[in-house]
């Protein structure tokens, strides 16, 4: 395993330079010093080639709850733009449109684990369309999207074999120690896909193309971060903090309904409850109903 010391490099926008092992600092020309994985950063350094050439980017992280992944994928959202704020993350789908339109050419978005789990299969479904729609539409931009999520196998397949670079699989060791992920390129996970599905979502067959290390990693405004993880978490898993009851797929839809309006104010009612399936006098019933249950809180 070789690990490399990256430090900001003043001369050239958003480029690194590798740093002696013995560098001690924290910080370098203002940026936070970073850890990486020598074969990850090539490819973090492939994503870039690929947006300076016109092109938009997916990258995929996957793994059990309290691996590491959101560490993983803080590490390359930072690489890739330094000067990322709370704006770059993604805490539901609902909101992604407005940030896309927001983003900045050449930007990166970060969806948490949080924005890409659901409590039904049909909640995943829908939630699988909408990603789809958002992937087409981010092109022109140049983004890279990091979709951070408990599994693979629940992905569309468009979304895990057509348009992600690649996935990192991130596991612990026989201690439970986090730091470690599996490396699948574009082939491999192709195979990955069809045949760990039929294996009960096994990571085994086929094997990773390698497998490597990361280290902890904080951003400069990770007490934000870890604010908008925790809201979007238990959104996701239909928590309320102060009732802890869970949220019944109907309240799930109109909360997305909802969420999406306050996200969207130049969209018209109509055009929603179009876009939803719904009318619009059943638009405005989960209106007053989403507005009272927030009274209520």
């Amino acid at each position: 395993m070789v690990m490399l010391k990256l430090g900001y490099n003043l001369k050239k926008k958003y480029d690194w330079e590798i740093l002696p092992n013995d560098y001690s600092e924290t910080n370098y020309n203002g940026k936070i010093v970073v850890k990486i994985h020598a074969k990850l950063w090539e490819k973090i350094q492939n994503i870039k080639k690929y947006q300076k050439k016109g092109y938009d980017s997916l990258i995929l992280i996957d793994g059990d709850r309290r691996t590491g992944k959101s560490t993983l994928g803080k590490t390359i959202a930072y690489l890739i733009n330094p000067d990322l704020t709370i704006n770059n993350f993604v805490a539901g789908i609902e909101e992604a449109p407005e940030k896309i339109s927001s983003s900045k050419y050449d930007d990166v978005l970060f969806f948490d684990e949080g924005s890409l789990i659901a409590n039904s299969k049909d909640a995943m479904r829908k939630k699988n369309v909408q990603l789809e729609k958002i992937i087409d539409v981010v092109g022109v931009k140049r983004l890279v999207l990091i979709f951070c999520m408990p599994s693979f196998f629940k992905i569309s397949n468009p979304i895990a074999v057509q348009h992600s670079r690649f996935l990192l699989h991130v596991y612990t060791g026989k201690k439970l120690e986090r730091g470690r992920f599996m490396y699948f390129g574009t082939k491999k996970k192709r195979l990955l896909y069809s045949v760990g599905k039929k294996n009960f979502n096994s990571y085994k067959k086929p094997k990773s193309n390698w497998i490597g290390n990361f280290t902890d990693f904080k951003l400069p405004f990770e007490k934000e971060y870890d604010k908008l993880k925790k809201e979007s978490l238990n959104e996701a898993l239909g928590i309320d903090d102060k009732k802890n009851k869970p949220l019944t797929e109907l309240d799930y839809r109109r909360h997305f309904i909802c969420s999406f309006k306050k996200n969207n104010p130049e969209v018209t009612d109509k055009m929603i409850a179009k876009g939803f399936g719904i009318s619009a006098r059943a638009f405005y019933r989960h209106m007053a109903k989403f507005r009272a249950m927030k009274s209520e809180i």
